[in-house]
C-alpha cells in the first residue's frame, strides 16, 4: 500500500487535518496590554466536527488501497468535504460578531492553519489524478488478459 505515491498524498492530508486540533484558527493582540487572544479549532464544535469526518474519510481511503477507484471516490468526497470546511471558516470568520459589536474580521488575523484545508484539497486532488491512472491502467492490463486467454482458447 505504501509503495503507491498517491497513498502518500492521502497520508499527508490526513495528518495535515488533524494537526489542526492543536492550532488557532485567528489570533488578535491588544496593543495596550501586549496580552494575546486566541480561537482555537478545539473552541467550536463545527470544526471539531469537519476535522474528524475528514480524518476519518482519510483512513477510509487509505483502507480502499486495492481498489483505486473506490479511492478516488472517498477523496473526491474528502475534497468537496474539506472544501465546505474552508468556506465555513472564512465565512465564520468575516462575519461574527465579538461582544464588543466590531466584527471578528477587524479584530483578528487569521492563522496559518486556515489554509491547511485547501493544502489538502490540493493534495487529495494530486492523490485522484495518481489513483485515477493507476485504476485506469489496471483496467487496461485486465482486459489485455482477457483478451490474451480467450484467443489462446
Amino acid at each position: 500500500m505504501w509503495k503507491k505515491p498517491h497513498n502518500w498524498l492521502i497520508a499527508a492530508a490526513g495528518l495535515l487535518i488533524i494537526v489542526l486540533l492543536g492550532m488557532d484558527v485567528c489570533h488578535a493582540v491588544n496593543p495596550e496590554t501586549g496580552q494575546e487572544y486566541t480561537v482555537r479549532f478545539t473552541d467550536r464544535l463545527i470544526y471539531i466536527i469537519f476535522i474528524a469526518t475528514s480524518f476519518i474519510l482519510s483512513d477510509l481511503t487509505l483502507m480502499a488501497a486495492k481498489n483505486p477507484f473506490h479511492q478516488v471516490f472517498i477523496a473526491i468526497v474528502n475534497a468537496i468535504m474539506l472544501g465546505g470546511f474552508q468556506i465555513w471558516l472564512l465565512f465564520d470568520f468575516f462575519t461574527t460578531r465579538l461582544p464588543s459589536g466590531l466584527r471578528m474580521s477587524s479584530v483578528y488575523s487569521l492563522s496559518i492553519g486556515a489554509i491547511f484545508p485547501a493544502v489538502a484539497i490540493i493534495l487529495l486532488v494530486l492523490a485522484v489524478r495518481r489513483a485515477a491512472d493507476e485504476g485506469t491502467a489496471q483496467r487496461i492490463a485486465r482486459a489485455f488478459e482477457a483478451q490474451a486467454r480467450k484467443n489462446n482458447r
